[in-house]
């Protein structure tokens, strides 16, 4: 955090676009920071992250839309997911873009899986943009908000949040783990009453 937080102040709006697209809230929060000690200016940098988080997650999305690599189709079979449950995904981005998307986003550590299965699953760019943007828009200000009054607490915030990303990604990999486990149990009970 040190290095972005010396790469901001010293290449200022130059580098904020790109860490943005990398790695938008703490990249937020520090600009916060230096928006609160008038180095940088609040009116040009809200602009800027909200364009590199839009950067990040289309580009995410047109990973999922156009190229799935055959060893993430290979795993994505072995945890069951087949061709049909894209189908369902599809049909629950379709009726909820708003919710799914914007979930998706919010969500530290896993959200980039939404934005990706959000471009898998075809869901039109022009709908996903949208509703990325509004939610960035909102998740930004929030974000620099805290940069603005707390900012010099800006490690123990970027403690706190890769201690949420860690949490989610464990519930995500145990729900996995509880799905993979379900699925091997059906078929072997299918299998037992052949």
């Amino acid at each position: 955090m040190e290095h972005i937080l010396h790469l901001l102040s010293r290449y200022q709006y130059l580098i904020l676009f790109p860490l943005a697209i990398v790695e938008g809230p703490i990249v937020a929060v520090i600009a916060g920071l230096l928006c609160s000690n008038q180095i940088l200016n609040i009116s040009l940098v809200y602009p800027i992250i909200v364009a590199g988080d839009i950067t990040g997650d289309s580009l995410c999305y047109l990973f999922g839309r156009f190229g799935v690599p055959n060893f993430i189709k290979k795993i994505a079979l072995k945890l069951g997911f087949k061709p049909e449950k894209i189908v369902v995904v599809r049909s629950y981005f379709d009726t909820n873009p708003i919710k799914t998307i914007s979930l998706s986003k919010i969500t530290l550590g896993i959200g980039v899986a939404g934005i990706y299965l959000a471009g898998n699953a075809k869901i039109p760019y022009k709908k996903f943009i949208i509703v990325c943007f509004a939610t960035s828009a909102l998740q930004y200000i929030f974000y620099l908000t805290i940069g603005l009054l707390f900012g010099s607490a800006y490690m123990q915030i970027s403690r706190y949040l890769d201690v949420a990303s860690t949490l989610i990604i464990l519930a995500a990999l145990a729900v996995l783990l509880w799905l993979f486990i379900k699925s091997k149990l059906k078929n072997k009970a299918a299998t037992i009453q052949e």
